[in-house]
């Protein structure tokens, strides 16, 4: 899920800030360091497997991004971030201990033009997604079956750009990315006060690696409709998603809701997800979460209600966008 280091120094504001430490800054160029240490412990018939009762799951990870910014002139500013996370290696066979996985790695330039950047990335319809996906743990799962829709992706070129009447325009395209894709996703939306609304349209020509044809490429396309409102602590946020994958029609549902007071947050989130061929892709859930935050400290609980039942002649093992389970996640993270 896209988890956000959040600030609540401004209640009204819900477009959390990353936290990042400046190490260097000169009269044109700064360069930042950020990150997090997170400890999660999960609680779900999820984990048990034929060898091992227990339902607790260790989630921890570490997140360490650096990123860098030259002012060249007055009209253009060139930019770079790399970012990854690190997880505790799970398989026994492996000699790893950790997982790394990258999340960003980008250069770019910044104009008053717009800006544009190249490398794994956001796609252009993740500022459409990130609206609802807020929550520490459960929200943000209806959109990451295709490479043009999924948060981030490889080999990605992307165009943005907001006026200063609110308008934000975004596009991309990528190329023989994860999954042999080829795709696109823009995304336009219009911001003004609290209330803030968008569309978009990605489309991807890939392969699945859990269809019977795993080496053939399939057509996707998915058109998104969206709408945000913050007033005072309430912040509320819901997306429509629709299209084809791999050529089955599908609908998606992504709702948000939160309200914060203090230096605490309780959210509601709801996901769902149908598409008409695939049931192994079935995803829905509400859940519900509080938070406090204590400077750059955080703790949070969340509990997931599954709202899924397993189809006959399947197991909760089949399906590959959320398992069928209840679970309780308890974390804790520090950032920097």
């Amino acid at each position: 899920m896209n988890i956000k280091f959040i600030t609540l120094a401004v209640a009204s504001s819900i477009a959390f800030p990353v936290s990042a430490a400046t190490v260097y800054k000169d009269s044109n160029t700064d360069f930042e360091i950020g990150g997090r240490v997170e400890g999660r412990a999960n609680f779900s018939d999820a984990n048990k497997t034929s060898s091992n009762s227990s339902t607790y799951e260790d989630m921890s990870r570490v997140r360490l991004n650096v990123q860098g910014k030259q002012e060249y002139n007055q009209d253009i500013s060139f930019v770079g971030r790399y970012e990854f996370e690190l997880t505790e290696q799970t398989d026994p066979a492996s000699d790893d201990e950790v997982d790394i996985n990258t999340r960003h790695m980008y250069v770019g330039a910044e104009t008053s033009m717009g800006n544009l950047y190249y490398g794994h990335q956001n796609n252009a319809v993740t500022y459409l997604t990130d609206w609802t996906d807020m929550a520490e743990t459960y929200s943000g799962y209806t959109n990451e079956y295709t490479v043009a829709s999924a948060d981030r992706a490889k080999n990605v070129i992307r165009y943005a750009i907001t006026t200063p009447e609110g308008i934000t325009f975004q596009a991309d395209g990528n190329f023989n990315s994860d999954s042999q894709s080829d795709g696109y996703s823009v995304a336009l939306a219009y911001e003004v006060n609290n209330l803030g609304v968008g569309v978009g349209y990605s489309a991807s020509d890939q392969t699945y690696s859990w269809k019977t044809d795993p080496n053939l490429k399939h057509d996707s396309d998915t058109y998104y409709l969206t709408a945000k409102y913050s007033f005072e602590g309430f912040y509320g946020a819901a997306l429509y998603q629709g299209g084809k994958i791999a050529d089955s029609d599908f609908y998606a549902i992504d709702a948000f809701a939160s309200y914060t007071f203090g230096d605490n947050m309780v959210d509601l989130s709801y996901n769902k997800y149908s598409a008409d061929d695939y049931v192994i892709l079935d995803i829905e859930f509400i859940a519900i979460e509080y938070a406090r935050y204590m400077g750059n400290f955080a703790a949070y609980a969340s509990y997931k209600f599954n709202l899924v039942d397993v189809a006959s002649g399947y197991t909760s093992a089949d399906y590959i966008g959320d398992n069928t389970d209840d679970e309780l996640m308890l974390g804790v993270r520090y950032s920097f």
